[in-house]
């Protein structure tokens, strides 16, 4: 007859513990994942940064949380046009330090956003739609 009792203690404490009441609404907005946090990063740019009418123009390819080329190479003070093509779903291209951004272009559509790095140094580039930064879809933009 014990045995039955002592099964039955476990269950009811698992039961308790899930039919604690616990509201999750209480909880602070401060609380955010890394997904909302890029959602919210996206959701804030919703135009391309101005290109200069003789910008270089560097084209940019999006596809499989990828950047081709990952690496790009410009001088200080150059006009610089990114031309991203999304080959596969849609994607965006942001540099924050530079406040560049290349509006979301959905698979097959091309978007062009401009900017001119003031002064030597390395940069992260990276796309701000939900999920693809944290898969990887990251990049280093050089400026000589």
């Amino acid at each position: 007859m014990r045995r039955p009792l002592l099964l039955l203690v476990p269950l009811a404490l698992v039961a308790a513990g899930c039919a604690g009441g616990h509201d999750m609404s209480s909880m602070g907005s401060s609380d955010t994942t890394e997904a909302e946090a890029e959602a919210d990063d996206h959701d804030d740019h919703d135009a391309n940064s101005p290109a200069a009418d003789d910008a270089r123009t560097i084209e940019v390819a999006a596809t499989s949380f990828e950047f081709d080329p990952d690496t790009i190479e410009v001088d200080a003070g150059e006009d610089i046009a990114i031309e991203l093509a999304a080959e596969d779903a849609e994607h965006d291209f942001v540099i924050d330090e530079l406040e560049l951004h290349v509006v979301a272009a959905d698979k097959g559509e091309r978007a062009t956003g401009g900017f001119t790095a003031p002064s030597a140094g390395t940069y992260t580039f990276y796309c701000s739609v939900a999920g693809h930064r944290g898969a990887g879809m990251e990049g280093t933009l050089v400026v000589r």
